[in-house]
């Protein structure tokens, strides 16, 4: 029903952005909120896919086209659902993802949460050959204030995109070395350790 919605980001959450549209706010499910920033003088353009089930209708936003045309791929692959789709993609590099799939690394497939031997084989199964980078997408990533809040933030929407606190606590030290990141930048930082464990 929706391509993308453009308005104001009103709240951003470790979960969800709020975007603000014609004084609507929409609940956007989204991979990396801290991509975003609060704002009522920038408007931004997030890519939508509504997810209708018995018990709700929920949107889950895009960060671009290519982004949604993955997520939705995704989608089509026995036994992923939205939530887990957008933990995949959750990282702005999808190069690793796309590799995987092409070349059947069930073992890298293994480390997004929840997707265990099966899913994963499903996942290369139904998409390989499928899936392809169309260009690379340029990082935008928003310079926030530094401190533990940035970094309590990142591990906060870690959690939401279903990481486990073991394997959040294993790599917690290593991002803590740099204090000087915005929460964007910890939580792809955070993404990436997490992929090479």
């Amino acid at each position: 029903m929706y391509e993308y919605l453009i308005g104001y980001v009103t709240q951003i959450t470790p979960e969800f952005v709020v975007l603000e549209v014609q004084g609507v706010g929409y609940k956007l499910f989204v991979g990396n909120p801290y991509r975003y920033e609060i704002s009522q003088e920038k408007q931004v353009k997030i890519y939508v896919h509504e997810a209708v089930s018995d018990t709700e209708i929920s949107l889950y936003g895009l960060f671009d086209a290519e982004d949604k045309e993955l997520f939705e791929k995704l989608l089509l692959v026995k036994g992923i659902g939205p939530k887990s789709a957008l933990a995949i993609l959750a990282n702005e590099d999808h190069s690793g993802l796309v590799s995987a799939i092409n070349h059947d690394d069930v073992a890298y497939l293994k480390k997004f949460p929840k997707i265990g031997p099966k899913a994963a084989q499903q996942i290369i199964l139904d998409l390989k050959g499928k899936v392809t980078l169309s260009s690379e997408n340029p990082i935008q990533t928003v310079k926030k204030p530094v401190g533990n809040r940035q970094l309590a933030d990142a591990l906060d929407a870690l959690t939401a995109l279903g990481y486990s606190a073991r394997d959040i606590a294993k790599i917690k030290p290593d991002l803590e070395e740099d204090a000087t990141l915005s929460t964007d930048q910890y939580l792809s930082a955070g993404l990436k350790l997490l992929m090479k464990k």
